[in-house]
């Protein structure tokens, strides 16, 4: 289990909602978690396949460009897209997730935003160095 959660998390940037998905599947891998598959791991582990095997609509960014940054939070992840306008239309660059820590899941909502916000920048600084960054827009529960 651990090697195939090595290869998703390898393309998580690529797969909308990545930590929510694989969710049940790092449950498994937990210190004295006993080792059960369950539909919901089932169900896990055929979404992450099929999500890697079909064809992504990402774009390259241009760094001649804005760029945009939506963020999202729940009680057990966050997660960001990153995206920008090409001719007249939205379209992601990058997706980006993770699943909280126990203290992070005590973060009010703002703050859990705000981490999503920073842990994108960090993961994706040699784009923003090079480009401009525009905008965020923040989606409220």
């Amino acid at each position: 289990m651990c090697m195939s959660l090595e290869v998703f998390s390898v393309y998580r940037r690529f797969v909308k909602g990545f930590s929510s998905i694989a969710r049940p599947l790092h449950r498994l891998t937990e210190n004295k978690q006993k080792f059960l598959w369950t539909d919901e791991c089932e169900e896990a582990f055929n979404s992450l396949k099929a999500a890697l095997t079909s064809s992504p609509i990402l774009v390259y960014p241009d760094p001649e460009k804005q760029f945009i940054l939506d963020t999202d939070a729940s009680h057990e992840s966050v997660g960001a897209v990153l995206s920008q306008e090409i001719n007249g239309q939205e379209h992601v660059i990058a997706y980006w997730s993770k699943c909280l820590s126990k203290p992070e899941r005590n973060y009010c909502v703002t703050r859990k935003e705000l981490l999503a916000i920073i842990k994108l920048l960090r993961t994706f600084i040699v784009i923003f160095t090079v480009g401009s960054f525009c905008s965020e827009r923040i989606m409220c529960p």
